[in-house]
């Protein structure tokens, strides 16, 4: 059985869209086409890679290969559910040796400005100045066509002019999507590569808050603040019932120009006021999720059993395709002899806390997962403002 006619027989079909800035309306879906799919769901973004590969009539691959980037891509199985969702970050078309690639989308900058140490060359040696920072450039057509994608060029010791000389360049190079080639005399049939990234990537605008006097807010609050100030209005539904409340209080004031995704990375490092772990991610409707990992066994696994499920506390069975990070699986059979599970279970050797999950269709076990730890050292190091923490 081909990976493409697994991927029907499961009763999955992959849903895509024109780009959102574009209106989003659906444009078709896929299902036997596809010779394979592969996605990765991560306790920190959640829906966080993908790619898939589809063999097709010669117009249908070239149709992707020219209008697929950015298209919104949404893979359900048979109920209907979603279990992947991001859009196409670039896409690679292989025919008769020649290999075209064009993307990836994240690598455009059309919203430019700079962050650079002046020069006084009116002196020698020439003494570099104090940090300052650009007038913002912005290439309209391409935000048009592929939508806001804000870069901050980091420069140093040169004049006003360059730096602003600097910026118009880089943009110039970068305003569109890259084209790369290779070229090899070789057969077969062709094929198209895609590449795709969960929403949660296109946090990346920088994002400030300026007050006069010392202001605090919450965690859950400054996560909403973020999303609200998204170039891209509508990228990241602004339902926020997902977030649950953190009220973790952290200071309102930021003026580093630091990007989105990274504050919300350190901002999630901090955990709660126990310092527990708390978790990140965009996930179904591109909607964020803000919550606790789960202090209990979630998913139970038999090494010795041959159908290799994995089940519920309710000992229902969970399709692989829907295992979430942040929960605690346990190994039922492993070390028999321990009894029940520690009450403590990052002590216990037969759980795992699930940090990503990774379904892939071309191996003949189609699911793996890594675990990590719950440890309340990085949340509290997160709150003293050490630096170099991460979740």
């Amino acid at each position: 059985m081909t990976n493409g006619s697994r991927f029907q027989s499961r009763g999955f079909t992959l849903n895509y869209f024109d780009l959102l800035n574009k209106g989003g309306r659906h444009l078709g879906s896929l299902d036997i086409s596809l010779q394979s799919w592969r996605h990765t769901i991560s306790a920190f973004g959640g829906f966080d890679t993908a790619d898939f590969t589809l063999v097709d009539t010669e117009s249908a691959v070239d149709d992707w290969a020219i209008n697929g980037l950015g298209r919104k891509i949404v893979v359900t199985d048979e109920a209907l559910s979603p279990i992947w969702e991001g859009f196409v970050d670039s896409v690679t078309l292989t025919r008769g040796g020649l290999s075209l690639t064009y993307g990836p989308l994240t690598d455009i900058a059309n919203k430019i400005f700079s962050i650079y140490s002046g020069v006084d060359t009116s002196v020698f040696p020439p003494v570099i100045g104090a940090r300052k920072r650009s007038p913002t450039f912005n290439d309209l057509e391409s935000q048009a066509t592929w939508g806001i994608w804000p870069y901050i060029l980091s420069l140093a010791g040169v004049t006003d002019s360059n730096a602003d000389l600097l910026v118009t360049m880089y943009m110039k190079e970068h305003h569109y999507p890259e084209k790369s080639t290779a070229f090899s005399f070789s057969g077969g049939q062709g094929t198209l590569t895609v590449k795709c990234l969960g929403w949660y990537n296109t946090l990346v605008h920088p994002y400030n808050y300026t007050v006069s006097t010392p202001v605090f807010t919450t965690i859950t609050n400054r996560f909403q603040q973020i999303i609200l100030a998204q170039p891209n209005a509508g990228w990241i539904s602004t339902d926020f019932a997902n977030l649950q409340n953190n009220s973790t209080s952290v200071v309102a004031y930021q003026n580093d120009d630091q990007k989105a995704i990274e504050q919300i990375k350190g901002y999630t490092a901090m955990g709660d006021a126990s310092n527990n772990r708390w978790l990140f991610g965009i996930y179904e409707d591109r909607k964020a999720y803000h919550y606790p990992v789960s202090n209990q066994i979630d998913y139970f696994i038999y090494l010795s059993d041959p159908e290799q499920r994995i089940l519920d506390r309710n000992n229902a069975q969970v399709p692989s395709w829907r295992l979430r990070p942040g929960k605690w699986a346990f190994f039922a059979d492993f070390m028999p002899g321990l009894g029940s599970p520690n009450a403590q279970l990052e002590h216990d050797p037969r759980a795992v806390l699930i940090e990503s999950v990774t379904f892939d269709m071309r191996v003949p076990i189609e699911f793996s997962i890594t675990g990590g730890h719950n440890s309340q050292y990085e949340q509290k190091s997160a709150k003293l403002g050490l630096r170099g923490v991460s979740v």
